[in-house]
């Protein structure tokens, strides 16, 4: 594999990232101030392009077919609610940006796109569901802030790109499961419970991540999942790489700092036939 396009294009993206984290938030609106704004909630079907402040006032989702835009510098205010929605359409209690057709985010370095919940949250306590992408049609979550959620993003049978996005106070970070291949590139993922989980078949290329500062695991992959992981930094954690299989973990330097930097988990053994 000739990685010297994918380093050229991560040194690209570093700047973007970079512009993300270090952006200031701006101030809560007041609740005069959020009655005046974009409203977002329920179904939505066509193409809906957002910019500027949106109020994210209840559950969203992307129908299948359907395409939701965010272009760059959009703040979304995300209202934190529980137990609101019942319907099984929707697949969290918490506040959730359910996508079953496409979503792209398209933040840049100086103008970042946000997701701002009203109301504090942490990893034990998360404010609002996130990002679900549930046999989503491709899409890209690039340039984005997303703090304070159950998953920053949760991919269920689907394989955006990621790249170049702020995880920060996520319970966790991104999970890929049930055959999902996103592309996970030149992200930071601190501070939560965990960083990158793969489960149930997923194949995500998890290249040129930071991960770092979580109570658990940085990286877990279960034993059916086959990611590929390259030129990461796993700094910080309790667990770094997570693994079924030693030879995932490719680079042993990508794990360094972590309380235990590497740890191969062990298959119980098959019962022997009568």
């Amino acid at each position: 594999m000739d990685l010297k396009p994918l380093l050229t294009t991560l040194l690209l993206v570093c700047g973007l990232l970079a512009g993300c984290v270090a952006a200031p938030a701006p101030p809560l609106p007041s609740a005069t101030e959020l009655e005046r704004l974009p409203i977002l909630s329920g179904v939505i079907s066509g193409h809906r392009v957002l910019r500027g402040e949106v109020y994210l006032a209840d559950d969203v989702r992307v129908g299948p077919g359907a395409v939701l835009e965010l272009r760059p510098g959009t703040t979304v205010y995300v209202r934190s609610a529980e137990g609101t929605q019942i319907d099984p359409e929707y697949l969290s209690s918490l506040t959730e940006l359910l996508v079953r057709g496409r979503l792209d985010i398209n933040g840049t370095a100086r103008r970042p796109v946000r997701f701002i919940p009203l109301t504090p949250g942490s990893p034990a306590e998360p404010a609002w569901a996130g990002i679900i992408l549930t046999g989503a049609d491709g899409g890209q979550i690039v340039g984005a802030r997303i703090e304070q959620a159950e998953t920053g993003v949760l991919c269920i049978a689907s394989s955006p790109e990621i790249r170049a996005n702020l995880f920060t106070g996520n319970r966790y970070g991104i999970i890929a499961q049930q055959g999902s291949a996103p592309r996970i590139f030149a992200n930071r993922i601190e501070k939560g419970e965990g960083g990158i989980f793969c489960w149930r078949g997923s194949a995500p290329e998890i290249v040129g991540n930071e991960i770092l500062d979580h109570a658990e695991e940085g990286i877990f992959v279960d034993a059916d999942s086959r990611p590929l992981l390259t030129g990461n930094r796993v700094s910080g954690n309790d667990l770094g790489l997570v693994l079924h299989d030693r030879a995932l973990a490719g680079d042993p330097a990508q794990a360094q700092g972590n309380r235990e930097d590497l740890r191969i988990l062990r298959l119980p053994p098959t019962e022997a036939a009568p």
